[in-house]
């Protein structure tokens, strides 16, 4: 069993990035570049960086409009290029992270580390609290894919120490047991995850709170303890059920389904996908149809 990292961090510090350099943006051309960005022009943000050739701002919003139109390659250049202009402050970390990860997504995994390892340099100088807290998460998602856990766990939980709330800790609980999980340490694994499952359920989106809990009782099934699996599904199941989520109804169902045929209770998973099949139909989910067809076709 194998659980997948979640890819919540990139995504919100690319947001995050987009609406602060949007806030300090410094003249009206840089507004429209950003508001190109944000509005997904992305061949006009493209066009207007074009004209600024100088400015270090200007590279970084062309980088990430290519970055977007799938072009990483012209992405990783414009960030270099940024960096090459001396940017200052919050620019420079936020060019050394962008580089990282366009440098990620072309698996260059030892440069992503060493672009990320310049942001958390650069924004530790300059006291910038929730940059390192960042800077660390990335450096633990690029070791994970990497294979390296043990370094994986360390960022992570030099990022966890950072945290100034509950979603923060959250999220930092659920990577560390990511990297748990392949250290081979199950026990340790679920006390994190469970950790950052009861912090979901308070303040995080309903989505989250679920996939978590499905990755929670994942981790029971691979150490066999079927009890806290069950115990798992159930208030998933019965959160999804009084919050109108029947997408999530139906996706546990077909988890708890494959817990059952494990524990050979071939009757209750039967009815436990047939249970999912009902609602599949009503809302007609891709990803639940491929879910079904897998849990039909699996041995049993």
């Amino acid at each position: 069993m194998t659980l997948k990292i979640n890819s919540k961090i990139t995504l919100t510090l690319l947001f995050n990035l987009l609406i602060i350099n949007n806030v300090f943006a410094r003249d009206a051309a840089l507004d429209a570049c950003e508001a190109a960005v944000y509005q997904q022009q992305y061949a006009q943000a493209v066009e207007i960086a074009a004209q600024h050739a100088s400015q270090p701002e200007f590279w970084l919003c062309k980088g990430r409009a290519q970055a977007a139109l799938q072009q990483h390659a012209q992405a990783e250049a414009s960030f270099k290029q940024a960096i090459a202009l001396k940017p200052q402050g919050l620019d420079l970390v936020s060019a050394y992270m962008l580089l990282g990860h366009a440098q990620k997504t072309a698996n260059n995994t030892p440069a992503a580390l060493a672009s990320y390892q310049q942001a958390l340099k650069f924004s530790e100088q300059q006291n910038m609290r929730r940059y390192v807290r960042i800077a660390h998460n990335l450096l633990g998602e690029a070791y994970y894919d990497n294979g390296q856990y043990a370094e994986s766990l360390q960022a992570f939980q030099a990022g966890e120490k950072l945290a100034l709330n509950d979603d923060e800790r959250a999220d930092s609980y659920v990577h560390e047991a990511l990297s748990y999980q392949k250290l081979q340490q199950l026990d340790l694994a679920i006390e994190y995850q469970l950790k950052g499952v009861m912090m979901l359920r308070k303040s995080a989106a309903p989505e989250q709170y679920a996939e978590g809990s499905l990755q929670l009782a994942q981790l029971f099934i691979a150490k066999k303890d079927y009890v806290g699996a069950e115990r798992t599904y159930q208030r998933l199941m019965e959160y999804a059920q009084e919050n109108g989520g029947s997408f999530y109804e139906a996706k546990t169902a077909i988890h708890w389904a494959e817990a059952k045929r494990a524990q050979g209770d071939r009757a209750g998973a039967e009815t436990l996908l047939a249970q999912a099949e009902t609602i599949s139909r009503k809302i007609q989910d891709d990803e639940l149809t491929d879910l079904l067809a897998r849990a039909r076709t699996a041995k049993p």
